[in-house]
């Protein structure tokens, strides 16, 4: 069996990005006991973190330091591209049971991303795990 691969959401990626985030310390301890693991980034958690990071209130960076800060993460050695190659429909298929709010919508795709690969999808999100269910729960990883 090969090693986990982990897709950590947007809230998790500003949390280690911002040793001021209220779960900062929770995320980067989660960094810290993957060790080498996989750790994936896709365009949908690429664009969240730089529009987060780039907004003035969140994390108060000029767009071009936004975006170094992410190729800075990207080119952790584990760090690895994960595309989306299906479309949302596809990939959320499996959770539509338990699909009932439009506030699902993005953790849906990223849940249906992570179990369409075999990875963990990493959140400080509780609510995702009834989303995922017991059917799903070795996808999902909640760190708050």
């Amino acid at each position: 069996m090969s090693e986990p691969a982990f897709l950590p959401d947007v809230n998790v990626l500003v949390a280690l990005s911002d040793p001021s985030h209220v779960h900062h310390r929770i995320a980067d301890n989660w960094r810290k006991r993957i060790g080498i693991s996989r750790f994936l980034l896709c365009p949908i958690t690429e664009a969240g973190f730089t529009r987060l990071m780039a907004n003035p209130i969140i994390g108060g960076l000029l767009m071009n330091n936004a975006i170094l800060l992410l190729q800075e993460i990207a080119a952790l050695p584990n760090c690895e591209s994960l595309p989306i190659t299906d479309s949302w429909l596809s990939l959320v298929q499996p959770l539509t049971p338990r699909l009932h709010g439009y506030r699902q919508v993005t953790d849906a795709l990223l849940l249906g991303l992570a179990i369409h690969n075999g990875a963990i999808l990493v959140t400080l999100n509780r609510s995702i795990s009834a989303l995922a269910g017991e059917a799903f729960a070795a996808n999902l990883l909640t760190l708050a």
